[in-house]
């Protein structure tokens, strides 16, 4: 790549088609964190099929038609890429089971990966050059997300660049989808519904697909770049900001923020056995951001419930580990949980660290005049403790059980798991339609 060359556009457009020419190659590692993500995203859309936003959405895709070769994850139906990408994008995100990179919080699976499985299924591309894409799409939207002028953009330019070269555009036609696609981002408003927060990777990934196409066609300019930040693109296929700083692939259905009080609270109740009923007080230290990320005191739904850290702390002393109908409007009103969330107090004790990712420090006092005491820095599912195979195989079941027969199940995951060995994606794509 020509690191001189000061236009950000062009860097993204040398990288992307490096990449797929295997001039640029894509390290092992971050193949191997790829085939995850895209497996935990495979099992976040199944599991997101079930909700009522992702069935209601999908009926309005079945109205508005389609060349049905793209199969809508979970629904039992195909359409075209452009449709399949927004539905299965937002399918992805309904749950807030899918994966998050570190220094952003950017989405960028649930924008890529549904532009590739479309397009790989529709003309039949092979297991490499799909997870290349993805690879380059994800990591291209890692680094804008990371700056403030692109952020609301990342997502699409990273569907836009891993669809460009699926279609087998050249530099200067990743150029023109980069272009158009930088102009198509989310607004970053905030939203009152997982749905609506959902339909936001739903319509990146769409975006992302209908640039590239739009440009395969000559339609769109570059960009003038001026106003882009370039410093974020400086070692662009040199460093691979998917493995460092990394990405979170969740293991609970809620915001992050909380993963390392849910883990703290599980170890304690692991190693000492404590009843709900035993406990008189509990005291919850985070960062005052992950405080500010979750805002919710008291939720009065399932969406506002995903962001309430004393929601999620007194669910998960009642409860376990949380679940995703942990989060539905009718589980909020579960009266143990609410009991127990008059109980938990929640300070912002402990300084934000690049040494830590959302620190939790978790005090119980039961009733016999104890007091336990534990602290996690780094939940599970983060860089520093990924999830292992046996995990997220667990997790895939979990999310999948009521959608896909065991057969497809296992398919599924021993697909991704092979995805390199794969020739033609589309048998691997249409075995998620359950």
């Amino acid at each position: 790549m020509n690191h001189n060359d000061p236009n950000p556009v062009r860097l993204i457009a040398e990288f992307a088609a490096g990449v797929a020419a295997s001039s640029i190659s894509v390290p092992p590692d971050v193949h191997d964190l790829c085939r995850e993500m895209m497996l935990n995203a495979a099992g976040a859309a199944l599991a997101g099929a079930a909700h009522p936003d992702g069935v209601a959405l999908a009926r309005v895709v079945r109205e508005m038609g389609g060349n049905g070769r793209s199969t809508i994850i979970g629904m039992g139906m195909r359409t075209s890429p452009v449709y399949a990408s927004l539905v299965n994008g937002t399918l992805v995100r309904l749950l807030d089971y899918d994966d998050n990179t570190v220094d952003a919080g950017a989405h960028v699976t649930a924008a890529v990966f549904p532009p590739v499985m479309a397009l790989g299924e529709m003309h039949g591309y092979s297991g490499p050059g799909v997870l290349s894409a993805f690879a380059a799409g994800c990591e291209v939207a890692a680094r804008l997300a990371s700056a403030e002028p692109t952020r609301g953009a990342a997502g699409a330019v990273g569907a836009a660049v891993a669809s460009s070269m699926l279609l087998g555009l050249d530099p200067d036609g990743v150029a023109l989808t980069t272009g158009l696609a930088l102009g198509s981002g989310d607004s970053g408003s905030e939203y009152s519904s997982a749905g609506a927060a959902a339909m936001a990777a739903g319509r990146s990934a769409m975006q992302g697909v209908i640039c590239a196409l739009s440009a395969a066609e000559g339609i769109g300019g570059v960009p003038n770049a001026a106003g882009l930040p370039g410093g974020m693109l400086d070692d662009l296929g040199e460093r691979w900001r998917l493995t460092a700083p990394g990405v979170t692939i969740r293991l609970y259905p809620c915001h992050p923020s909380s993963h390392g009080v849910i883990d703290a609270i599980l170890g304690l109740a692991h190693l000492h056995r404590f009843a709900p009923a035993d406990i008189a007080s509990v005291h919850v230290g985070v960062t005052a951001e992950d405080i500010e990320r979750m805002p919710h005191v008291l939720p009065v739904n399932g969406w506002q419930a995903r962001r309430s850290i004393g929601f999620i702390a007194a669910a998960t002393l009642c409860h376990g580990a949380p679940l995703i109908n942990f989060f539905s409007d009718p589980a909020v009103r579960d009266e143990g949980v609410r009991v127990m969330m008059e109980r938990i107090s929640i300070e912002a004790t402990l300084p934000a660290s690049p040494l830590a990712l959302n620190p939790a420090e978790v005090a119980i006092t039961l009733n016999d005049g104890r007091t336990l005491r534990h602290r996690i820095d780094h939940p599970r599912g983060s860089p520093s403790m990924p999830l292992d195979p046996e995990e997220l195989d667990a997790k895939f079941l979990y999310c999948t059980r009521y959608i896909l027969p065991a057969d497809h199940i296992d398919e599924a995951v021993s697909s991704f798991r092979g995805i390199l060995d794969i020739d033609n994606v589309t048998g691997m794509a249409s075995v998620l339609g359950g």
